[in-house]
């Protein structure tokens, strides 16, 4: 059995949706669910290092959203535990990084993700993480430069796929852009879903492929969350 630990941010949002207002964990929340919906046999950790709360209002049409957050109301010390693979939100929103060192002496995979705010400050702490997930509206230095800090590859995803750069090697993965939809959630759903396929060594282990797949699972995921709202 694969066990997860997953770190940094928990969230509870108060989600507008149209006329439609509801309740939903996210940051941690959203990664859990996305990997408890790909398989039930994971043992999965969470430990929050900050708990926040967000107001977020989803247009569904333009397949956008916007937020007002306060990430870091309440600040707790995590425990460190071994595991196969640990993932950390929002890096950059995250004062004290020293617990990532920490992780790193426990062996396992570590990756680590960022949101919309503030710019990373504290580069050193990129040299433990083996991915980096950021979209390409947080981007905040340029992709090559990136690669020589962070520890293995750097995953730039927007909603028509993802650039992937480890410095030696860089691919790119375009995936049908869809409208209509509720895309709340989507970027950490995304580094659910390629935690799951590394894990679980889908398309052989290739990463352009997992890459790929993971785009899929995260559409067909947030598409089934459509149908429900």
């Amino acid at each position: 059995m694969n066990n997860i630990t997953l770190y940094g941010h928990l969230t509870m949002d108060t989600v507008f949706n149209g006329v439609i207002s509801y309740k939903s964990v996210g940051a941690i929340g959203n990664v859990w669910q996305m990997l408890s919906k790909l398989s039930p046999n994971y043992q999965i950790n969470i430990e929050p290092t900050r708990i926040g709360e967000a107001l977020i209002l989803v247009n569904k049409k333009k397949a956008e959203r916007s937020s007002i957050a306060n990430l870091n109301l309440q600040k707790r010390k995590p425990y460190i535990t071994p595991a196969s693979w640990s993932h950390i939100l929002y890096i950059n929103e995250l004062e004290d990084l020293s617990f990532v060192e920490e992780i790193s002496k426990t062996g396992g995979i570590i990756s680590a993700d960022t949101c919309k705010g503030k710019i990373l400050s504290n580069l050193d702490v990129l040299k433990y993480v083996d991915f980096l997930f950021i979209s390409d509206e947080d981007l905040f230095m340029e992709l090559n430069e990136l690669t020589k800090i962070v520890k293995g590859w750097v995953i730039l995803h927007n909603k028509g796929g993802s650039t992937c750069s480890n410095g030696d090697k860089t691919f790119d993965v375009e995936v049908p852009i869809i409208d209509n939809i509720n895309v709340l959630g989507a970027g950490d759903m995304f580094a659910g879903s390629v935690i799951h396929c590394i894990l679980n060594k889908v398309e052989n282990s290739d990463l352009q492929g997992i890459i790929k797949t993971a785009h899929k699972l995260t559409s067909k995921h947030l598409a089934s969350i459509n149908e429900k709202n």
